[in-house]
Formats: structure tokens, sequence, C-alpha cells
């Protein structure tokens, strides 16, 4: 969760340190088209492979924003501008290096966990992991927008904040890694799930707060009768949905 660049350029070393390749910035605020250059910047040298920015949409995004940051940055693989009533211009294929989205609705960090159809992900990859390990949080770090070093921005649990701590340091912290290696088939209700391998599992809002194993709380699929429902208005969901302030 970015608020400011600076940042960035803390844990920029603890990138390259870390081998980490993927960066995911989700912003509140306007990002100027000069900041979404200065972000690729900050990583010019950097390997790091890709970097996905999610952003309020703002008039001033057009055509020629999304041009001029096409030719001046090399890392961006996806920008996605949310709260955007419509789409502000058509795109041709491959007209750009990275892909653009505009998303009709409000993004926030209870954005978080929804589990629906749209997600579900065959790569084959993708796939294997979760047989393994923990489809939403394996070797994820997440930095929330105070600076608390999370497994998720939207989990209570914190690691240290970066100002005072690496990224290298905070996953060396007990618990941790305590997530990364629950995998569908330990999830009650998920490991009869005949989609549990496609799907992501979220362990920031659950059905049962209290069970380490409980089903995620955004899910309305039931695979014992093969439907699917509105998870939010299931009265045995309410309890949770309140704990959550959902």
């Amino acid at each position: 969760e970015l608020d400011n660049l600076s940042v960035l350029e803390n844990i920029k070393e603890s990138i390259e340190i870390l081998g980490i390749k993927y960066l995911v910035i989700f912003c509140e605020r306007n990002i100027s088209k000069e900041e979404f250059i200065e972000i690729d910047k900050i990583f010019y040298t950097s390997s790091l492979v890709g970097i996905e920015i999610y952003s309020p949409f703002y008039n001033e995004v057009n055509k020629d924003f999304i041009h001029e940051i096409n030719e001046k940055t090399t890392r961006f693989y996806n920008l996605a501008f949310y709260s955007c009533a419509k789409n502000p211009f058509r795109i041709k294929k491959d007209e750009f290096k990275f892909s653009v989205h505009f998303v009709k609705g409000k993004i926030s960090r209870n954005s978080c966990g929804k589990v629906s159809l749209d997600y579900f992900n065959a790569n084959i990859t993708k796939v294997l992991e979760s047989l393994n390990h923990n489809s939403c949080l394996h070797k994820k770090i997440a930095i929330d927008k105070e600076g608390n070093i999370k497994n998720c921005p939207a989990m209570s649990e914190c690691f240290g904040n970066i100002k005072g701590t690496t990224l290298e340091q905070a996953i060396q912290k007990a618990n941790f890694k305590k997530y990364w290696n629950i995998t569908k088939d330990q999830i009650d209700t998920c490991k009869d799930c005949e989609f549990r391998h496609v799907c992501t599992d979220c362990r920031a809002y659950v059905e049962d707060p209290n069970k380490e194993f409980s089903k995620p709380l955004k899910c309305g699929y039931n695979p014992y009768t093969n439907e699917w429902e509105d998870w939010s208005t299931n009265p045995l969901k309410q309890k949770a949905i309140a704990f959550y302030g959902l």
C-alpha cells in the first residue's frame, strides 16, 4: 500500500537481497504521470522483473498519459485504474507494453479475499503451487500504508515497520511463514471442493476467525450442493462479517 514514494527507496535494497521478482502497488490517492515514471526509475538497475499498479482513476488519465508512461518505463506489466465510471478511451491490441484496465468499482483493503469464478486460475504453475503451498500467501510480503510489514495488508498480525525493520529481518520472525504452506486440502469445506486448486485462499477474512483452517469468508460456493450464493447475505456469516467490520 503506497502513500509516499520514499517507501520504495527503503525497500529497494531488500528487494535485491531477497531476489524479489514482482511488486504490486496499491494506492488510495491519485498517482501522477511523473510518479508512475519515477516508480519505474527507482528500480532501473533492479533485479525486479515486473511492477503492477492499482490507482484511482482521474480525468488526466487519458491516452497521451498512458503513451508517455509506455515510452518512459520498462518494468510495468499491468496498470489498473479503479473507480472509473466508463472506459475513457479504446485500447488497440498490443498498443502498450503493459496491460491497462479500467475498473468501475472502488478497490480497498476490504476488497481482499473475494472468491469468484472470475478469479479462477488454471495456469499450470499456479495449480502446482496450490498443491503444495498457500495459493495466496506463499512467498508474499506485504507493507501497509503505515509501513507495517505483514503477510497481507488486510491481516492484523505485524512483523515490524519498514522504518526500523528490513524485509529480510521480518520474514525471519516467528510465524511470518506460518501461512505459506497451508493448502486448500487443509481448509474446512475447501478440501472437498472441485475448484480448490484453481481458486485462491484468503486467510485475512475467514468464516470463523478463531479457527486456523476456516473456510474463506467471501466464498459463496457450496461444493456439497454445487450451488453459488451471495456470501454477504448468508445468515451464518453475519457474525464474522461484523467481526471484520465489513
